[in-house]
């Protein structure tokens, strides 16, 4: 049973955190299906070669073709070309061992979400900690998980025509991916001091409202004397 802290205050809605409860619990369910996806589709999961859609070998060049038919199978060997150079990514994050540690963290951020959920729709008074460790997570395995793929997509997409103009995406992707999780830790920090600030009023504060009210007449006779 959670219990919220006794410093706890109520004068804002409960539903600022809430709303983040539901969006950190939007992300766990998303790390639970990556998780099965991962291990049934693979690495490269659900793409344009899916499905038997593969491309064929063209084999040699028609010398003797009609113009179409040469044209056709330039195309074509683009086509072959590109399926390549996919297939040899798709082996190198294979290698890399993406798929591994991606379903390992995810499986991490499931773990620490659940009760982190739990903290911020009740405003518990640890919801600071729960907050910043499930950002923190999210930080560390996105980044590594950057990290050993952006240079392989980065490199594909260089192999690709037209390719080679977005691979800056890939190559930047280490950093943009830890946005999320920064995001969250902010969030945290805010959300923490504006439902587990202190109720006591400050020292100034109570000595002006005791000296706002009205004296007894036995203090006014002491104050006489």
């Amino acid at each position: 049973m959670i219990i919220m802290g006794v410093e706890i205050t109520n004068s804002y809605s409960p539903w600022w955190a809430r709303i983040i409860a539901i969006v950190i619990g939007i992300m766990v369910l998303t790390s639970i299906a990556s998780v099965f996806y991962l291990e049934i589709f693979g690495i490269g999961g659900i793409d344009q070669y899916s499905f038997d859609n593969e491309p064929e070998n063209p084999g040699d060049y028609p010398q003797n073709g009609s113009s179409g038919e040469q044209e056709n199978y330039n195309w074509s060997l683009r086509e072959w070309e590109n399926y390549l150079s996919y297939q040899l990514m798709i082996e190198d994050l294979e290698e890399s061992y993406v798929k591994e540690i991606a379903q390992i963290t995810a499986l991490v951020t499931v773990l620490i979400g659940i009760p982190t959920i739990a903290m911020f729709w009740t405003q518990h008074q640890k919801m600071l900690i729960s907050g910043v460790a499930f950002g923190t997570t999210k930080i560390i395995g996105d980044m590594w998980v950057s990290s050993l793929s952006s240079e392989i997509v980065g490199k594909y997409m260089d192999s690709v025509p037209g390719g080679g103009d977005y691979s800056w995406i890939a190559k930047t992707s280490v950093m943009t991916s830890s946005l999320c999780g920064i995001f969250l830790i902010g969030l945290a920090i805010v959300l923490s001091k504006m439902y587990n600030q202190s109720a006591e009023n400050p020292e100034g504060g109570l000595h002006l409202q005791l000296e706002l009210l009205p004296k007894s007449p036995d203090d006014q006779e002491n104050d006489t004397l």
